[in-house]
C-alpha cells in the first residue's frame, strides 16, 4: 500500500508541509529531524490546541480527549463530562494519555514544549503557527488535517470557502487607509505590528500598518525586567503609534479573553488619545473576539467569523 509522504519544515519556530503524493496509510510526516508515521486513521485523537480543535470541529472529527480551556458557544460540547480532560494547553496529564493510549496527539504554541515527552506516548505532530505567514499555515493544517482524517475534499472545500471571503475582504481593504492592532494588557493599549504576537491581523485583513518606530531597544534579554515593566516599555511606543492617525482600530481584549473582566475602560482612561483619535471619533473601531483570537487563534471557524464579519462591515 503506497503512503502519504508530508515533510514538515521548522523556520523560525514554524512548521511547513509539502505532500508529495495522495493515497491511503502509512502517513509519514518528517518533522524536524524525526519521522512521524501514523499508520491508520487516528481514532482516539488528543489536542493542545484549541485552534486545532476548532479546525477539526470544522472538519466534523471529534477528538477524545481536550486540553482545560475557556471554549466558545460552538466548541461547547467539549466542556461535557463525557469528555475526557488531559490536562493544561501548558502541562499535559501523562497519567491520562497512557489510560486514554491515543492514535495521535496534536499540540500548538503553548504546548509544543512538551514534543519529545508526547512523543513517547504516541505519534505527535506539531501545528503551530506562524505569525509572519498566517494565512498559508492556516491552510497548511486545513489540507494536512484533511489528509490525516480521510477528509480531503471536505478540507478543500472548507479552505476554497475560506480563501474565497479573504480574498473579498482583501480587496475591501485596499480602500480603508492604514490600521492599527491594539492589544490591553491590564489597564495599557500596546501596539502590535507585523512579526508581533497578533500582528498576522495586518495580513488575513489586507489592511496597511504603520511604519515601524525605531526607538531603543526594549531589552528583552533583561531578565530583571518583569513582564508588566516591559508591558509598559511597549505601552509608551502606542501614543506614537496612534499619532500616524491608523484610520481603523482593531483591539483584542486580553481581559475577556479566558473569561476574566474588560480592562477597556481603565485603559482608555490612562491613554485619552485613543478616544480622541480620528478613527475612533468615526467610529472605525473593531473589536476581534477575545477567546477566538487569543485562545482559539488560527482556528477555521474563528478565522471565519472574523473575515465574516468585516466582510458586512466593510
Amino acid at each position: 500500500m503506497y503512503g502519504i509522504l508530508i515533510k514538515m519544515f521548522f523556520i523560525a519556530g514554524c512548521s511547513f508541509f509539502s505532500v508529495a503524493s495522495f493515497a491511503n496509510y502509512p502517513i509519514t510526516i518528517s518533522q524536524g529531524n524525526t519521522q512521524v508515521v501514523i499508520k491508520q486513521k487516528p481514532i482516539k485523537v488528543v489536542v493542545y490546541d484549541l485552534g486545532v480543535l476548532d479546525t477539526l470541529t470544522a472538519l466534523d472529527i471529534d477528538v477524545t480527549a481536550v486540553a482545560k480551556g475557556v471554549f466558545p458557544e460552538y466548541l461547547a460540547h467539549y466542556n461535557s463530562p463525557n469528555k475526557a480532560i488531559a490536562g493544561s494547553l501548558f502541562k499535559p496529564d501523562f497519567e491520562a494519555l497512557k489510560k486514554i493510549k491515543p492514535d495521535l496527539i496534536i499540540v500548538g504554541p503553548r504546548s509544543r514544549r512538551a514534543l519529545d515527552k508526547l512523543t513517547a506516548i504516541a505519534p505527535t505532530i506539531d501545528l503551530t503557527l506562524s505569525s509572519d505567514d498566517f494565512v498559508s499555515n492556516i491552510k497548511r493544517n486545513i489540507i494536512l488535517l484533511g489528509d490525516v482524517f480521510e477528509k480531503q475534499q471536505q478540507a478543500k472545500l472548507l479552505w476554497n470557502n475560506l480563501n474565497n471571503k479573504i480574498n473579498a475582504l482583501q480587496a475591501k481593504a485596499m480602500g480603508k487607509g492604514p490600521g492599527l492592532v491594539l492589544f490591553t494588557v491590564k489597564d495599557m493599549f500596546i501596539a502590535h505590528l507585523p512579526g508581533d504576537r497578533f500582528g498576522m491581523v495586518y495580513e488575513l485583513l489586507g489592511i496597511q500598518s504603520p511604519n515601524k518606530i525605531n526607538k531603543p531597544q526594549l531589552k528583552d534579554n533583561d531578565k530583571s525586567q518583569t513582564k508588566v515593566q516591559k508591558a509598559k516599555q511597549a505601552a509608551v511606543l502606542t501614543k506614537d503609534y496612534m499619532a500616524t492617525k491608523p484610520n481603523w482600530l482593531f483591539i483584542l481584549d486580553r481581559g475577556l479573553a479566558t473569561g476574566g473582566q474588560s480592562n477597556i475602560e481603565q485603559a482608555l482612561a490612562k491613554a485619552p488619545f485613543i478616544e480622541n483619535s480620528q478613527a475612533w471619533q468615526q467610529k472605525h473601531v473593531y473589536y476581534l473576539n477575545p477567546t477566538q483570537w487569543y485562545v482559539i487563534t488560527g482556528g477555521y471557524t474563528s478565522v471565519l467569523n472574523t473575515v465574516n464579519e468585516l466582510n458586512t462591515i466593510w
